[in-house]
């Protein structure tokens, strides 16, 4: 079911069109994203982290690269990496129960109950339906 739920996530995340960031120098923010996205799904995932390396060297408050990049990490099982870049998207947007959601399912992954409760519980509070049914099956209240 978990898995399920973060597959689910991950789609969400990676159909994001919001790699909006422009730079009128060069290569935009924004290209870099698409190309990452390529890579993806390509299953060149550590070249897709190396292209949102450099959108977000273009722009560091750039939040759909900072998403992406910690799924990416968490596909990789790079835990620890995916809790600093949903971390970081959070301090762009700290209102998303999406990234939430994410950063609770690797709290989970990893066996740290308590954190991965605290971000659930939070996701839910903000919105997120499916979080929001998932705790309801686990009889959890947020």
């Amino acid at each position: 079911m978990r898995f399920l739920f973060f597959a689910f996530l991950v789609v969400a995340a990676l159909s994001l069109a919001g790699c909006s960031k422009n730079d009128d120098m060069g290569t935009s923010a924004q290209d870099y994203c698409k190309r990452a996205y390529q890579f993806v799904d390509a299953g060149y995932p550590k070249e897709a982290i190396d292209l949102f390396d450099l959108a977000i060297k273009k722009d560091p408050n750039f939040f759909e690269a900072h998403y992406n990049r910690g799924v990416v990490h968490f596909l990789m099982k790079n835990y620890q990496e995916a809790i600093k870049d949903f971390s970081r998207a959070l301090s762009v947007e700290p209102k998303n129960p999406m990234v939430y959601a994410s950063r609770g399912e690797v709290y989970q992954t990893i066996n740290d109950s308590d954190k991965a409760l605290r971000d659930y519980k939070i996701a839910a509070r903000l919105g997120s339906v499916e979080t929001q049914e998932y705790l309801r099956s686990k009889n959890i209240s947020w």
